[in-house]
């Protein structure tokens, strides 16, 4: 950890080498983030509630699912753009620097998030502000949307790791991860109960990003359930985590290069 941290923080004083630029930067990603929510807000709040999920509690889910989001982009995003990798041989340099190769892609390179990651926080500060003030969830929302940001940034973590694992094999996979990050995260901004059962059954049993965030508001902001299903969420966690490595390892004595 002490390593990942050193080479992080290197990668951060990199990118903030040209200041205007990254702020810059900073403020367009963010107005861009702002801009995507602020069209969902005008939809919903044309509509009012949908299947009983009022403004507030669907951005609740979008806030949720986007820090998710952006902490694991900010952490690891090579992983989320492992192609390059793959086809150009960049993975043959990894290979031979004394570290774990997962170690050093998660390091390669860094995206800078820092305006996306405070635009979702500050929608999901507000709508949990906006469902405190109305006596909808107390204050213990606060903690228990924390430890579910964490189980969903490992989920997602886990989902985009298994997807370059999957790379070893396929070696093309940008257009999988439209499937499994892009397609999965669109739908995932929205109650689940919105979609078909197959679909469904899709985001909570194959690719569980249902986890991320609609299952634990089903707790915590509907007060649907119990408690147990966070701790059901950390375990999807684990298990998921625990399944992408082992298919990361079983991958990478599949790697042949490139030839170059």
């Amino acid at each position: 950890m002490k390593i990942w941290w050193t080479l992080v923080a290197a990668n951060m004083r990199a990118s903030m080498q040209y200041k205007w630029n990254f702020v810059l930067f900073t403020l367009l990603a963010a107005f861009v983030s702002v801009a995507e929510f602020l069209g969902l807000a005008v939809v919903l709040h044309a509509f009012g509630a949908i299947k009983g999920w009022s403004v507030w509690e669907i951005g609740y889910l979008y806030g949720l699912l986007m820090t998710c989001k952006y902490i694991y982009r900010g952490l690891a995003s090579a992983v989320n753009n492992f192609e390059p990798y793959l086809v150009t041989g960049q993975l043959d340099q990894l290979l031979l620097r004394p570290l774990p190769v997962l170690l050093s892609l998660m390091t390669s390179r860094s995206r800078k998030v820092t305006g996306e990651l405070l635009q979702s926080l500050a929608v999901l500060g507000v709508c949990i502000g906006v469902l405190l003030r109305d006596g909808q969830v107390s204050w213990w929302a606060v903690p228990q949307t924390m430890l579910a940001a964490a189980t969903g940034t490992a989920i997602m973590f886990a989902v985009g790791l298994a997807t370059a694992a999957w790379g070893f094999w396929l070696t093309r996979i940008d257009d999988l991860y439209v499937l499994t990050d892009n397609a999965t995260t669109t739908a995932c901004q929205y109650p689940l109960s919105l979609f078909p059962a197959w679909l469904q059954s899709i985001l909570i049993f194959v690719i569980p990003f249902g986890f991320i965030n609609y299952m634990p508001a089903l707790y915590i902001v509907k007060g649907q359930w119990g408690a147990w299903i966070l701790v059901l969420a950390a375990g999807v966690a684990a298990v998921s985590l625990t399944a992408s490595l082992l298919l990361w390892r079983l991958g990478l004595t599949r790697y042949q290069s490139t030839g170059t």
